[in-house]
């Protein structure tokens, strides 16, 4: 059985957990630093959510809020879960937490990009509701 928490402090074991699921996510992204999440944990408008199975870390997904002029919005970031444990519910509950959270704290839209090659996520993304929006993502990188 999956359950979601969220942790209030960070330690070794569940940073080196997190830090091994991130690898999954994208292996050239450099891991987030103990300090990226006790940042993260401590934001009142940010979220990070943990699926365990058996006690063991098996998915994250960080919610983060913000208002707007138009509405307060929610944005979903770093959804992975472990590729042995793919396929269980683990994401499902993960994103269900995550849109329960964001109604909670006041958000009229949620959104969340993915790669084009996670069709999987993809079609978890679509059967929880998430529908694909006509608009261009630009970023612009620190320099």
């Amino acid at each position: 059985m999956v359950t979601i928490s969220e942790p209030t402090l960070i330690d070794d074991a569940l940073l080196k957990e997190l830090t091994s699921l991130f690898r999954q996510l994208n292996p050239e992204m450099q891991s987030p630093s103990i300090q990226n999440f006790t940042a993260t944990i401590s934001d009142p408008n940010c979220r990070l959510l943990v699926a365990r199975v058996d006690g063991a870390v098996v998915g994250t997904l960080t919610l983060a809020t913000y208002p707007t002029l138009s509405a307060r919005r929610g944005w979903i970031e770093d959804v992975v879960v472990d590729s042995s444990q793919r396929r269980r519910g683990i994401g499902r509950s993960l994103i269900q937490r995550a849109k329960e959270l964001a109604s909670e704290m006041g958000c009229q839209t949620l959104s969340l990009t993915s790669s084009p090659h996670r069709q999987a996520a993809h079609a978890l993304y679509l059967a929880e509701e998430f529908l694909p929006v006509g608009t261009t993502l630009f970023r612009l990188k620190n320099q």
